[in-house]
């Protein structure tokens, strides 16, 4: 029979007998990365419409700036198409002063207070284009067109009841007259100085 001691001896080298079972972590699957979705077609040529889009909108804008503006002037000697917005009361009212002109053109002043008394067709009145672009053109009432609608309302009535109409001319650039003042009625007050482009009426026709 065994002894107490001889069980415990037993047991202990059945226990180191009994197979090591290692326990190993099984590695992980490496996660696939997830790849960036391709843009749709639809989604480029929608960017290639905005840059072409963008791109006429430039073109257009580079254009509009070209064109003339108020402040812009034209070659001596050139001709230009001008919208010259008028009521009939203007052939008396408006009115410029410059101490110089253009042979044989001047303004109805000399000065603020010293009238010259030339013929209307050398007489240099100021006007406005459609565009705000100022000349100083002489005769313009004289142009059949407009001294037709001239007739056809006499200013012998409040300026705010007379209609506003539209002479589409043909002018001819002949310079510049510098110092210029201009009022627009008689009884107005007068602009600071400026230098303006004086143009002859060729043509005329009148919208209003």
């Amino acid at each position: 029979m065994d002894s107490e001691q001889d069980k415990q001896g037993n047991a202990q080298e059945a226990e180191q007998a009994k197979p090591v079972v290692e326990t190993q972590e099984k590695p992980s699957e490496p996660v696939a990365a997830s790849e960036p979705e391709a843009a749709p077609p639809t989604s480029s040529r929608t960017r290639v419409f905005i840059g072409l889009a963008v791109g006429a909108l430039v073109i257009i804008g580079i254009a509009l700036a070209m064109q003339r503006t108020p402040g812009s002037t034209s070659a001596v000697g050139s001709t230009v198409s001008a919208e010259i917005t008028l009521i009939t009361s203007d052939r008396n009212d408006v009115d410029c002063a410059a101490a110089t002109g253009i042979d044989p053109y001047r303004c109805g002043f000399s000065d603020e207070s010293m009238a010259w008394h030339g013929d209307e067709a050398n007489k240099l009145k100021p006007y406005y284009t459609t565009d705000r672009h100022l000349y100083l053109i002489p005769g313009l009432f004289l142009q059949p067109a407009v001294q037709e609608r001239f007739k056809s309302e006499p200013p012998d009535k409040p300026r705010d009841l007379l209609k506003r109409f539209t002479a589409k001319c043909d002018l001819k650039i002949i310079g510049k007259v510098g110092g210029t003042k201009v009022r627009w009625l008689a009884t107005g007050t007068w602009s600071n100085p400026e230098e303006v482009e004086v143009a002859t009426p060729i043509t005329c026709k009148v919208e209003g």
